[in-house]
């Protein structure tokens, strides 16, 4: 995070002047499927969904910065749900399309997310994480459709570590009626892809 703040302060102070004259904003929202890469703590993710809000700042004329909020959501192979919220922010690159309407967006940065633990209904809160940092990194396609609008395909990644103290289900005499919930830690690493979907407003 400190290598991240040195980096985008560098940027801000060596491209003042060029953020007053060509400084461009836009706001993007997306959604779409994310999938998780592997079985963690014990639990095996199935497909999720997610969604996207983000900010960006172009700071000269190929270099900026973004922030925002995103969100997914996975089933499970037992009865809960895993909910993954927070915040995403780093620095991002576009690539200018040579001929044509398209260009190309990558992104490097954070998350400061934390994940909750539901039942299957998503009624019954089971455990809350508590926020902590982890890694994130998207490749977009981008396509002008006019007067400062994009349509946008995004591939996203993100990491993040951190600790739970999750629910299980046992069944003491073997029969759905006996279920006894109980609680155990483990070290929890949440690998996801997402694919996004959404539109782009620049102003």
């Amino acid at each position: 995070m400190k290598q991240l703040f040195i980096l985008c302060s560098f940027l801000i102070v060596t491209n003042l002047h060029s953020q007053i004259t060509t400084g461009r904003f836009s706001v993007e929202a997306g959604s779409g499927p994310s999938f998780a890469m592997r079985e963690t703590g014990g639990v095996r993710l199935k497909y999720g969904r997610g969604f996207d809000g983000i900010l960006a700042l172009d700071l000269a004329a190929n270099v900026g910065l973004f922030g925002g909020w995103a969100t997914s959501s996975f089933s499970s192979n037992g009865p809960f749900r895993y909910h993954e919220s927070g915040v995403i922010y780093g620095v991002q690159y576009t690539i200018p399309a040579f001929t044509g309407k398209t260009d190309y967006l990558l992104r490097v940065g954070k998350v400061f997310n934390h994940i909750v633990v539901t039942g299957s209904d998503r009624r019954d809160l089971y455990f809350d994480s508590g926020y902590s940092e982890g890694f994130y990194t998207s490749g977009s396609i981008r396509y002008l459709a006019g007067r400062g609008w994009l349509i946008t395909g995004t591939l996203r990644y993100s990491l993040m570590n951190t600790r739970l103290t999750l629910p299980e289900s046992i069944y003491p005499d073997g029969t759905s009626g006996s279920e006894i919930i109980i609680f155990m830690p483990r070290n929890f690493c949440l690998s996801h892809l997402g694919v996004r979907v959404g539109i782009t407003k620049s102003f």
